[in-house]
């Protein structure tokens, strides 16, 4: 399979029926994200290539500001090296990336409501970030694709700095490599090895079939009209 027929399929199945294929694989929570990672609002589901992003606690002593234009000028330097990464997105690559940013885990809100909508316009999946979100109500109201394993209301300033990006990085213990595929639903966040992927499909299916088939008759019995659960394996 081509990576987009990939991503076509893997698009079907929920984080459920593609965990009980990795225990297929033998590859039980090899990429089962920490429970702490979860999405800001309920009904968030996208799946993508990782496009890595490594951030490292602050190093340099904060500097305390005198005047309102040293705290401007202060913050500016700051976050033109914490978002270095931003530049790495355009609107011609980031069809099917998932931004998955290792700051292990410091609560510094490194994403919030504008740099969520900048990802948006520019045509990301979605973001996962081990360490904080911020401006809660207004990324719900924009409806940002997030997941994190902490919520804030402090600034990513002070608190972080720029590390790398397109490396190896660990989110909520598990190891993410660029290109690996993200797949993200209210149940959590699940990484699945791109070298494993067609073998993952083929146990997903089963599962999901199977599910289908049994919840299918349970509507029945219970008088309930199918919904789009039922209907996943029509997607595409």
């Amino acid at each position: 399979m081509t990576k987009s027929e990939l991503l076509k399929e893997i698009r079907k199945y929920r984080c459920a029926d593609l965990s009980d294929a990795m225990d297929a694989l033998g590859l039980v929570d090899k990429g089962t994200m920490h429970e702490l990672m979860r999405p800001i609002r309920p009904g968030i589901e996208f799946k993508g290539f990782a496009h890595t992003v490594k951030l490292v606690p602050k190093r340099d002593k904060v500097v305390a500001c005198e005047t309102v234009q040293q705290w401007c000028d202060e913050l500016q330097a700051e976050c033109e090296n914490i978002y270095q990464f931003v530049d790495t997105v355009t609107k011609e690559n980031a069809k099917d990336m998932v931004i998955c940013i290792d700051m292990a885990g410091v609560r510094g809100g490194v994403w919030g409501s504008e740099i969520a909508l900048t990802m948006m316009e520019r045509g990301i999946e979605g973001a996962i970030i081990d360490g904080g979100c911020r401006d809660s109500y207004e990324a719900n109201v924009e409806k940002a694709p997030v997941f994190c394993t902490r919520r804030t209301f402090t600034h990513a300033y002070g608190r972080v700095e720029w590390g790398a990006v397109d490396v190896p990085v660990v989110c909520a213990g598990v190891t993410v490599r660029p290109g690996d595929i993200i797949c993200a639903d209210d149940d959590g966040v699940l990484v699945i090895p791109i070298e494993v992927a067609e073998d993952v499909i083929k146990f997903a299916r089963n599962q999901l079939e199977e599910d289908i088939k049994v919840r299918t008759q349970h509507y029945k019995n219970l008088g309930m009209p199918e919904d789009e659960t039922l209907l996943r394996l029509k997607k595409g």
